[in-house]
This record gives C-alpha cells, structure tokens and sequence, in this order.
C-alpha cells in the first residue's frame, strides 16, 4: 500500500501494550500477527447409515498448510485405506460399521503452531434401522415377569435401550408413571429396583424408551405370591330329591390356588351323579338323594397356605307344586228352578284354595249357592238373575290359576222388547251382559289369534313381527289392557244396539252413554270387564317393610300417594293430549284433517326426508357407553304397554290391512319410497289404554283422554334388573339357596355367569335357528334381548348384585336371605342413581341443563314421579341420534376379537353371541372407549336404525324414526311449538323464527315441505333438531319429579 501511494506519512502504534509508541515503518511481518492457521470451516456431526460414506469438511484460510485427522484425539494413520483425505482437506470414510463411531476433528499445523477444529461426532445406525425408523430407540434389555413373596429386600427389573439420541427411560405401573425414589429406584441403565416387597407391588409394569425419533416399550409383571383367598363362597343348598345340588367355590392366590372338596373329610370325587369342574370351581351333584345331605368343604392351597370353607347340602322329599286347574267351568244352559253344577277342581303342593265370582264379585257359600270339597259351584233352583259369568280361581303360595264359564238361563223374557213388541226406554242388566258377553269374545278371539301367531308363526315376517314379539305385554299387564278393551267394546256394542234402533233415544241429540247408562250400569260394566280389579286400593300397613325398602311394582313408595309411580299405571301428562275426537282417536285418523291449515305428512316420508343419514361423526366428548347407559336407564323407567292384539275387533289383521281399525294404525308409505315398494303402508299397532280413560272414562262420570299404560315402575329402581310384578322378581330369584342370590345361568369353562334361559312363556325374542339353537336371556325387562349391547348391562348389574349379596352374607351372618335380597338390592338401585345423577346427565344436559336441575333439596311427598307420556314418547328417545352403526368388541388389549366388530343389524336378538363370542367383556370394552355418534343437524338416526332395524335372516326391518313420530301422534302429543309455549320460549309464526333453535336453513326448508306451518311440527322432530332448550325443560321437569320422589 505504500509503495503504490505517492502521499507520504508517520505513525505510531497504540495498542497493543508491547507495541506501544513503535514506528509502522520499523516494522516486520512478525510484528502484525499474520497467522495462516485459521480453519473457516470445520467438520459436522452426522448420522450415517450402516455400509455408507460419511464425509467431514475442513477448509482453511492458508490452502498450502497441511491437515491432519484424528478421532476420538488419536491420529488417525494416512495408510488406512478407509480413510481418505482429499486435497481440499475433507476427510472421506468409507464402508461405515458401528466401530467407527466416535468424534472426528481436524488440525492444520505448521512449524510454529497448530490449531484444532470443533469435534464432531459420527454415528452408524446398524441395519435394523431401515425398518425401525432412523435413529428411533432400540431394547437391548427388557424386564421380565417375576413372582415375589412379600418381606423380600428388593427386586430388580432390567431395561437398557440404545438409540441417538440416547433415550430417556421412564416406568409406569398399571399405568401410572413412577419417579425414582428409595422404593422405586432407577439404575443408571435404566433398569428399576423394587425394595422392601410388599403385597402393594404386585403389577403390570412398563419400561418405555423415549428420544426424538420415538419410543419403545416392554412390560412385565411383579406377582407377589400370596396364600388363597375365596372370592366366591359357596351358599347352602336346600333341594328336593331328584333335583340338583351346586356349590360353588372360587378362589385367589398366587400360584393359582387347586381346589379340591370334602364331606365329612372324605375327599369328593368325580364321576357319576357327582361332578366337579376341571378348575374344581363347581361341585354339581344330580340326581340328589337324601344321602347326599351334609357338609361340604372347599379347601384351597397353594405353597403360601390353605384356606378351607363349608356349606350345608340338605336333601329332602319335597314337591311344591303350583296351583293347576284340572277341570274347569264351561258355558251352560239351565232352565229357571233348576240345580246345575260348575265343575272346578285344582291340584298343587300345597293343596290350592278354590274361590269363586259371579260377574266379578266373589260369592260366598251361603243360600242356594254351595261349593263342594273339591271345588265345584252348586247352584240350587236357578232364578233369572243368576244369568251371568262365573270365575273360579285354585291359588296355593306358588301360583294361581283360572278359568270361567257363562250360565245363561233360557225361556227368559226378550230384555228388549215387551209381551206387545213394544220397545222400552232404558237397558237392564241383562242387556249389558249381552253387551259383555260379545265383546269379551270379540276381544278373546282377536288375543288368541294374535298369540297364536306370534307363538307358531313359522313362515316369513313382515316388518314388524319382531318388534311386536318383543313389545307384547306380559301376562299381567295384558289383563290390565284387556279390562280396558273389553270395558270400551261393551261400550260399543251397546252403542250399536241403540243407534239400529233396538231402543229408544232422542234421535235428534248426538248419542250420550249418560242418557243411556246409569251409574249401576257403569259399575256392573266396570265389574264385568275387570276395571274394578286394577282399582283396588293399596295396603301400606307393613312399615316394617316399607320404611326401609321399595316394593317391587312400585305401590307405597309415597305413603300418601301409593299409586304413584308404581307400574301398571298410567302415563302423567304435562299438556293435554290433541285426540282428533277429544279423548281417544289419534292424530292423523282422519287422514283430511288440517293442523294450522295443512295435513299431517306421513310418519315415514318425514324420516326418509329428514331424519335417516347414512353419514355419521364422532363425538369427541362422549362415548358409545352414554347412548347404552340411557338405553338401559329408559327400560328401567318406561314401557308403553302395546294393544293385547294385532287384530281388530271386527277381524281385521292389522298386518295385513291398511285401513285404520282401532287397534291397527297404520302408517302410509309414500310414493317413490326408497325401501318399500310393494305396500302401501307399514303396520302399526296402538298402544293399550288404561281404564278409566277414552272410551271407559264415562265410568268415571266425566270425560278422560285416553291415557297409555306403563308397565314400568318411573323410579330409578333397577325395575330392569329385578323385574316390575312380584311374580317376576320371584322368578328372577334363586330361591335354591339363602343367599339372597339372583338366579344365574348356565356355567361356561373359564367365564364368569351369565344371565338364566327364559322359559317359552317369555315372548322377548324370536331366535334365528339357523345361526343358534340357543335360548333367550331372562332378566327384569321384556327388552333384555334386544341387542347384545343391552344384554351386557343387564348381565353385568345381575353379577353385581350377587357380588354385593356375598360380601353382605359375609357380614351379617345372621340375614336371612330375603333381607339379603332387599339389602343388595337397595344398594344397586342407589349406585344406579348416583351414575344417572353424577356421571350421565351432567354429560347430557351439560352445565346449563344441570343449574336448571338445581340441587337436591329432600323428599317432597307432593310430587308426581310418574313417567309423563312426552318424555316417553319423544324426549328420552334423543339417545337414538347417539348409536353408532356397528358395535365394537375388543380384547383385553383393546383389539378388535377375532369375530371382528357386529354391524348393528346382526346384534339385533343375537343372545347366542354373548355365549359363543366371547362374552360381554368386548362388548364393554367397546362401548367405553369408542366414541358415540354425534348429533348433527342433518345426521340424526343412521340408515342401520330406519332401514335395517331388527333385520334378521329373513330380511325383517323397521324405521324407528317413523315409528317415534307415529307412536307421538298415537298417545295424541301435543305439537313441538306447543311445548316451546310450555318452555316459556320465544313465539314462533314463521320457520325463519326458528333459526335461534334450529340453524340449519336446509333442514327448515325441508321442514317446511313436510309441514307447512312450524305448529304443524311433531314433537319428536322438532325435538330432535332444536332439542337444546325444549328438551331441557322436559328433561329437567321428569328428573326434578324423580330426584326428589
């Protein structure tokens, strides 16, 4: 620079110190520091792959300094071939292997000095890693499954990993993640040491290895050996001979504790009449003889110890036998002043007492009326008046049976007409027994053949054959609905004699049973009919009894109101229903009846419009459990007992007509429908009446709409697990041992009980024999088989109730085994609460919902718990937009099993999967941890529910969607807007002035198609799509009235 400028000058150094006050021009080269040995650019570290090229850059600022390579600060030797220095100063290795792992810096040096790179560091992934993902931690140590005694010093589990990074490892037992502390402490392998065991370690315990490039895991279990422990006890066995003695003995410990049996300290053993289980869980003696009576001893043992305990087997000669009539009271003829005898003779163990009625009041052996020894009705010279119905019932404490045969008097008197023909003002009793007579037959006749058709029908089904099955009432509740039925065609009949003009009227007046019928005549009907019997009033003396459990059909659960919520009674109402006639006649009967100025559009043509979506999304808040747990809840609480018969009084099969003859209801199907082509309408049945509403309520001298039986008690009882009648729960009972035991079902190897086979009386299901000979499940309600995800719950609450009586045997060995019944059975029915009040309808209702609930505030003797007819019909049945289309199962892994996920179609009256697949455990397991169907507005029920519902082999389906919205206009509900004017909301003239409720302007277009005018809308549709505040109300108004009930 200063030989190339002219400009000339002097300057002296500042810094640094020992250069201070020296002239520039005095100075060297040595004097400024120059130093060639700069690196620019050092080497990286890298990642390669086994058998690759790794490459290390070094660049420095002189070209003509030499570089030199070391690794791990070892030269490394130029005449090794793998290396390979290029002349830039990079540094090429070859065919890499793990052993040239390590850290790689570079050095420039000359004969002054020399200077190093920043070292980096080589990795060689080894072949495993082109499929375990690169860099990804790898076990090179896993625990393995140890079994400890208790009081040992510690116990180690190994678990090393390797992998780049290096992986941090973490352990979890059952689950839950564990520090490293002085019982659970961590090695600087990784590996956990347990100390100071105890029977708290037992556990599945898991080693996870965890980096950036992912994670790895492996499990063991710590058994803690342990001296047996019954957890199943066996009960004492009362049988007669001939029959069957079980005991059974379950037990814990580890090892596995063997089970062997004694009695009277001879070793039991197998074969014969005497059989005992591989797992030697079950001692099952048949064929019992009084010999076989004593002590049995289970003794469990293991290397840790035995335990042993005993039960009593006591045979004796006995033969309970229920009351059966043997001969039985026909229809006679007598002549006045003559003697006739009804025959009635019953057989039982103990021997049944035999009781007679006439015309529904009991007689009394007295007058001309006596009844033998054995039973038979002697009437001594016959009078006019004892024209009538006689009943004779044998009853003993194990069952009931009766018969009845009509006594009609001949060469009477026309009751109608006069000696001159002339025609009287008014109808004797006589003429009401006619009137009785007919219709009782029209209505047996109509009872027996559908009966007879649901029992022997062996051809093909219509769509509703299997729904009818299980819908069909019992056989108290159809007596209930048959009183009602035969009640309101005495009424008819009598109606007709009067308007053909056997009587008469003021014909210029609309017809009036008052004008007609007296209150004798009423009550003689009522007498007649059975209405009478179903109104008896209730005994709730027995405080014993009442104050400390609920009765089973739900009578005396309010002292001050018995009936109240008990079964059998009728639905309560919170609007008054739209009958189109005022009191009986459903909506849409007269098919040209306009609601708000249009017709009512077909039930089905609103589903496939509307309703039915073939597409779903999940809930990502709610599990499949929800929608199963509300189901399970509804058959606790409601069950709209259906029309005793599928016929119409007049003959017509309502499966085979479209026109509307009460009971048949029809539903129409619309043209262009996308399933059924070749009929015009879908059958549909009414439900039953309850006396003393419609038609029967002129017995009440006033006028009551006709009001739908529930067969349920409306209490959160668990009425579905212990049944609704005493004679079910007697049936649901094992009355074998005093235990206070549910009865269970057959025993499988290696499975825990199921539920017991119904008996063919049971009309619940209709089983497919080409896929199983297996018969239905029996349990508290009719529905129990309706799908296997609803057989789980019910199996699972009967196990639970027997867990519950054992451990309270257990504790109170002096309860005898009907308190040890009642005692378990308070306690499931309050767990079932707190599950309904805590756990579900939080996450139905949500919080706003919940406020509106409000808390608890005690028992308020002046509210109606009963079931209102609405939330029945419409509201509890928004769980049907929550199933999902297929039912997962999945093994203890959460896996699906090997017979795969069950579309729902195929879960529908499948009992035998339960048996032969596995059990309910997948089933669970598949509804609590796959998530529920979500409602969307335009994804309600899927096609599984409205197209497929209850198909089977023989391609039977329904449309539940149809079915909801039929039944509502059946029971005569009120329109949605109605119900919005009861939830105080916003008025609505228009269907824009739903879009607050229902946003979806499509689907309020549809709406509008189908309707016309929003109070034209169904409850149920309208509840579906704008549900948040007319069902809260709803909602919150029944379990408001339950909670506190």
């Amino acid at each position: 620079m200063l030989t190339d400028n002219t400009i000339h000058g002097s300057a002296n150094c500042k810094y640094p110190s020992e250069m201070y006050g020296k002239s520039i021009v005095g100075m060297d080269a040595q004097d400024f520091h120059c130093s060639s040995l700069e690196i620019v650019e050092g080497p990286s570290d890298v990642q390669i792959s086994w058998g690759g090229t790794a490459i290390f850059t070094c660049k420095v600022k002189d070209p003509s300094v030499a570089i030199f390579w070391m690794k791990d600060d070892r030269m490394l030797k130029p005449d090794n071939k793998k290396y390979k220095l290029m002349e830039n100063g990079t540094l090429m290795i070859q065919n890499t292997i793990e052993t040239d792992d390590g850290y790689y810096e570079c050095m420039a040096k000359n004969s002054d000095e020399e200077v190093k790179s920043r070292p980096a560091r080589m990795v060689v992934l080894g072949p495993e890693y082109s499929t375990q993902g690169y860099g990804a931690p790898r076990l090179v140590a896993v625990p393995s499954s140890i079994s400890v005694a208790p009081g040992e010093r510690q116990v180690t589990l190994r678990c090393q990993a390797l992998g780049v990074p290096q992986p941090t490892i973490k352990w979890a037992k059952n689950g839950i993640e564990l520090p490293s502390t002085y019982k659970h402490h961590y090695e600087s392998d990784g590996s956990l040491t347990i100390r100071d065991i105890d029977g708290g370690d037992s556990g599945s315990y898991l080693c996870e290895a965890i980096n950036a490039n992912g994670r790895v895991s492996a499990d063991a279990n710590i058994i803690i050996k342990a001296a047996p422990i019954f957890t199943i006890q066996p009960d004492n066995v009362n049988t007669q001979i001939g029959g069957i003695a079980r005991l059974e003995c379950v037990a814990a410990g580890t090892p596995p504790p063997e089970i062997s049996w004694f009695k009277n300290e001879v070793p039991v053993r197998n074969g014969g009449r005497i059989y005992i289980a591989p797992d030697g869980n079950l001692l099952e003696i048949r064929d019992a003889k009084e010999s076989d009576s004593g002590t049995y001893v289970c003794e469990a043992r293991n290397e840790m110890g035995m335990r042993e305990v005993s039960a009593l087997i006591s045979v004796k000669n006995l033969s309970f036998k229920p009351a059966k009539l043997v001969y039985k009271p026909y229809n006679i003829e007598a002549i006045v002043g003559s003697t006739i005898e009804m025959p009635c003779k019953a057989i039982g163990d103990p021997k049944p007492g035999i009781t007679w009625q006439k015309d529904g009041a009991t007689m009394q052996r007295t007058g001309r009326f006596k009844i033998s020894l054995s039973g038979n009705l002697y009437i001594y010279k016959v009078a006019p008046e004892d024209q009538g119905r006689y009943e004779c019932t044998a009853i003993n404490d194990h069952g009931r049976d009766t018969a009845s045969g009509y006594l009609t008097i001949k060469n009477l008197q026309d009751p109608t007409t006069t000696g001159t023909g002339s025609i009287t003002s008014s109808i004797d009793s006589q003429f009401i027994k006619i009137a009785f007579a007919e219709a009782s037959e029209e209505v047996d006749r109509a009872i027996n053949k559908t009966v007879d058709n649901i029992i022997h029908n062996k051809g093909p089904h219509n769509p509703a054959d299997l729904f009818r099955i299980i819908r069909y009432p019992d056989a108290p509740a159809r007596e209930l609905a048959r009183a009602a039925e035969v009640y309101e065609r005495t009424l008819v009949n009598i109606r007709k004699q009067v308007e053909k003009g056997r009587m008469m009227v003021n014909s210029t007046k609309d017809f009036d049973y008052k004008e007609v019928l007296s209150p004798e005549h009423l009550e003689l009907i009522a007498r007649l009919s059975g209405c009478m019997t179903h109104r008896l009033s209730r005994n709730c003396t027995d405080m014993c009894f009442h104050s400390k459990y609920r009765s089973i059909d739900g009578t005396c659960n309010n002292l001050q109101h018995p009936t109240w919520g008990a079964s059998l009674t009728g639905f309560r109402r919170v609007l008054k229903p739209i009958y189109e006639d005022g009191f009986a006649k459903p909506v849409g009967w007269d098919k040209g009846r306009k609601y708000y100025g249009y017709p009512k559009p077909s039930s089905r043509l609103v589903s496939t419009s509307l309703i039915s979506t073939k597409k779903i999304s999940y809930d990502p808040e709610s599990t499949h459990m929800v929608m199963q747990w509300g189901q399970f809840l509804d058959h606790d609480l409601d069950h709209a007992t259906p029309s005793v018969s599928s016929e119409s009084w007049d003959g017509i099969d309502c499966k085979k007509s479209c026109d509307y003859a009460a009971p048949c209801y029809p539903m129409d199907v619309p043209p262009g429908d996308p399933r059924v082509t070749n009929r015009r309408c879908i059958d549909f049945i009414r439900s039953s009446a309850i006396c003393g509403s419609g038609m029967t309520s002129v017995f009440f001298d006033s006028l009551q709409p006709r009001e739908q039986i529930n067969q349920l008690t409306s209490y959160i009882d668990a009425s579905q697990v212990y049944g609704f009648s005493e004679e079910l729960a007697r049936e649901l009972r094992d009355l074998n041992s005093d235990g206070g035991r549910l009865r269970e079902g057959a025993l499988f190897p290696g499975r825990k009980p199921l539920l017991p086979y119904s008996s063919n009386a049971v009309m619940d299901c209709r089983r497919n024999l080409s896929e199983s000979t297996l018969n239905c499940f029996l349990a508290g309600d009719i529905r129990a088989n309706e799908q296997v995800g609803l057989l789980a719950m019910h199996t699972l609450w009967m196990r639970e109730h027997n867990r519950l009586a054992k451990e309270l045997k257990y504790l109170n060995p002096q309860w005898d085994t009907d308190t040890l019944y009642h005692e378990a059975r308070k306690i499931v029915g309050a767990a079932m609460q707190h599950i309904t009040f805590k756990q579900w309808l939080p996450n139905v209702l949500g919080k706003k919902g919940m406020e509106m609930l409000g808390e608890y505030k005690g028992y308020n003797p002046n509210l109606n718990p009963s079931i209102s007819n609405v939330f029945a019909t419409a509201a509890l049945r928004f769980g049907h937009t929550m199933i999902n289309p297929v039912l997962q199962r999945l093994n203890w892994d959460f896996k699906p099993i090997r017979e795969g996920p069950l579309p729902l179609s195929k879960a529908f009256f499948s009992p035998w999967r339960i048996v032969e697949e596995g059990g309910i455990d997948p089933l669970l397991r598949g509804l609590f941890s796959v998530a529920a169907k979500i409602k969307k507005p335009t994804e309600n029920l899927n096609t599984e529910l409205t197209e497929h519902l209850f198909q089977s082999a023989h391609a039977v389906a329904l449309d539940l969607a149809a079915m909801n919205i039929h039944r509502s206009r059946d029971h005569g509900i009120p329109g949605y807007i109605e119900f919005r004017k009861f939830c105080n909301m916003t008025p609505v003239d228009s269907f824009d002035d739903l879009r607050n409720e229902i946003t979806d302007s499509e689907v309020r277009r549809r709406l509008h198609e189908l309707y016309g005018h929003p109070g034209n809308i169904d409850v149920f549709v309208g509840g579906r799509h704008g549900m948040r505040d007319t069902y809260y109300q709803i909602y919150t108004s029944y379990r408001r009235n339950n909670k506190i009930c």
